[in-house]
């Protein structure tokens, strides 16, 4: 773990915006300022970028429809507000709080504390060879499971070395390699002001796949493909000359179909080891 700073560098911004509680312009005389701030933990460093603030009037009447009264975004806000009870709502990534504050007669410094961590996700494949960025998303979902036995999504597609903000808690991440059946899971914690980093590894490997006449041939054209897992099922499906796809380590069966005939070739997938697979054509 280390200290959530990288989002953090920017200097502060403070802005004015009258707010009245009946959504019409506030005058000078009427209002009180109130400087909002926010932090992700009690003992860490104001947030000077990236957050949202909205304020709406408490209005305990008509709870269903309250509107809001403003909304900015950066760091630091200034607002000129009338006195009385408003409901404030910061947010920062997925991460957000909501506070119900007073205005009174004199200026309010109102400090928010999100509770929230970073999370930066990678992932390589056993040996820790490298894995493309453009080819790893990750999902984080709740650590829970539901009545369904499903959890809740929190965050989807995220993308390797991103940081996503998130409350504290520990959460489900499942990193998929490529677009098949590659993908690794892991419970992570997230902890009040810190980056948690994580490596996960994918027992997996990309493979090539072409129908040739011979050894090291090339590639004929106009061939429809289906890779099968050892149990028979259809994983992929492909009218490319020569398609490439990512498979996590095990047996399959690639069938090649090229002017109504049919050819097939048995392989195996090693985690690391990228391959090519010729399937055989012969005159």
């Amino acid at each position: 773990m280390k200290h959530f700073l990288t989002t953090l560098g920017l200097l502060a911004s403070v802005a004015l915006f009258p707010v009245s509680a009946n959504g019409q312009s506030a005058t000078p005389e009427n209002t009180q300022r109130i400087l909002l701030e926010a932090k992700l933990s009690e003992t860490g460093p104001i947030i000077r970028d990236g957050l949202e603030w909205r304020i709406f009037p408490l209005d305990n009447t008509n709870p269903d429809n309250i509107k809001e009264l403003a909304y900015s975004t950066g760091g630091s806000k200034a607002f000129d507000i009338e006195p009385g009870e408003y409901i404030i709502h910061a947010s920062y990534g997925h991460a957000g709080v909501i506070k119900k504050i007073s205005i009174g007669a004199e200026a309010v410094r109102e400090e928010i504390n999100l509770n929230a961590g970073g999370l930066k996700l990678n992932a390589t494949a056993t040996g820790n060879v490298r894995i493309p960025k453009r080819m790893l998303r990750f999902n984080v979902y709740d650590s829970n499971l539901d009545e369904n036995n499903s959890r809740k999504l929190i965050a989807r597609n995220i993308k390797a070395q991103e940081i996503t903000t998130l409350p504290v808690g520990t959460y489900h991440v499942v990193s998929t390699f490529g677009k098949l059946n590659a993908t690794v899971r892991a419970d992570l914690r997230v902890q009040p002001g810190k980056l948690t980093e994580a490596n996960l590894e994918h027992r997996a490997a990309i493979v090539s796949f072409r129908l040739v006449r011979a050894t090291g041939g090339d590639a004929i054209a106009d061939t429809a493909w289906s890779i099968l897992t050892d149990g028979g099922e259809i994983i992929k499906e492909s009218n490319s000359t020569f398609p490439a796809m990512v498979l996590s380590e095990g047996k399959y069966t690639a069938i090649a179909k090229h002017n109504e005939k049919v050819y097939s070739q048995d392989f195996n997938v090693r985690s690391g080891f990228n391959k090519d697979v010729e399937v055989m054509a012969p005159n």
